[in-house]
């Protein structure tokens, strides 16, 4: 197998058309074709399925490109650790983060880090918990930190891959609400008052969301019970949202410092009800070597973090 017309399949795949992908490549389309037939040879399969509409793999298409991109990302990752060595003075490092951590914890942590090392480069890539999961799995990234319950699919996830999962702190999400004449002066309502409330939460799928569904399915409580107005995957805009009086939600404390130091929003206890939110790292043990990948990956499982 020809890594070159590897790479070349999976990016006719992203592209989904010979033409922009020999245009990427800066050669000509017979020539990719003659590619993508030498690898169907190796193979011993058809891999696209072409009509006027472009191309799309085929079932095994679709797996020498799961298969494929992994090889890529690791192959580029060979390259940039030979590098590394070349020039030792200078290491990378890519940390995935969802939402809470990667906004309001991270930064101070990495600019912590930086203080100590200078030379060192680490580049932080904010999102879901999900997409963090992926690029893990896909190798663009060394070092994935994520928030929320380890659902039975993603522990099966890390076990079948051979990762490491940490668990290095844990936050509490809280109601919020605006802080107004309704509202200044309850510290605490009970859970039957929750199905009264307008909600604004987190998208599904989110490590916020996943709390939230846990905890109050401990108590019988279902999320679809509740009035849910509107669903974002912005903390930002949810925080905006209930400032603005549009409904009540439940978020991480480390997201609103801020606002409840200004009195913009309320914290509100619910009787009965808490919502613990872990905080992991994730990791292939491979990845880790000595130097900024297994010093940072100790640093942040240590009291020196400084989350913000």
């Amino acid at each position: 197998m020809n890594l070159n017309h590897l790479q070349a399949f999976c990016l006719v795949v992203k592209t989904g058309s010979i033409t922009k992908a020999a245009k990427k490549l800066h050669i000509s389309q017979p020539a990719l074709s003659l590619q993508i037939q030498d690898l169907e040879n190796s193979f011993q399969t058809v891999l696209l399925e072409r009509s006027n509409k472009g191309v799309k793999p085929t079932e095994m298409g679709q797996l020498v490109f799961n298969y494929g991109s992994k090889i890529i990302n690791l192959a580029d990752n060979m390259h940039k650790e030979i590098e590394s060595f070349a020039n030792a003075t200078t290491e990378e490092l890519g940390v995935g983060a969802s939402g809470t951590i990667g906004n309001f914890a991270l930064p101070c942590s990495i600019y912590i880090y930086k203080e100590n090392f200078p030379q060192h480069n680490i580049y932080m890539d904010i999102s879901s918990t999900k997409n963090v999961m992926d690029k893990l799995l896909d190798r663009t990234i060394d070092i994935g930190v994520i928030e929320g319950p380890l659902l039975n699919s993603l522990e099966e996830t890390i076990k079948n891959e051979g990762m490491k999962v940490k668990k290095i702190a844990q936050d509490e999400l809280t109601l919020i609400a605006p802080y107004n004449e309704r509202w200044q002066n309850v510290n605490e309502i009970n859970k039957e008052e929750l199905f009264q409330l307008n909600f604004v939460l987190m998208n599904e799928g989110t490590g916020i969301r996943e709390t939230i569904e846990e905890a109050l399915m401990e108590k019988d409580i279902a999320v679809s019970q509740l009035q849910v107005a509107l669903e974002l995957n912005s903390i930002n805009a949810i925080i905006s949202a209930v400032a603005a009086e549009r409904g009540v939600s439940v978020l991480p404390k480390m997201a609103l410092r801020k606002e409840l130091r200004h009195r913009t929003l309320k914290a509100v206890k619910v009787q009965e009800i808490s919502f613990p939110h872990n905080i992991y790292l994730i990791y292939y043990p491979e990845s880790i070597k000595p130097g900024l990948s297994a010093n940072f990956l100790n640093f942040l499982a240590s009291k020196d973090r400084g989350f913000c």
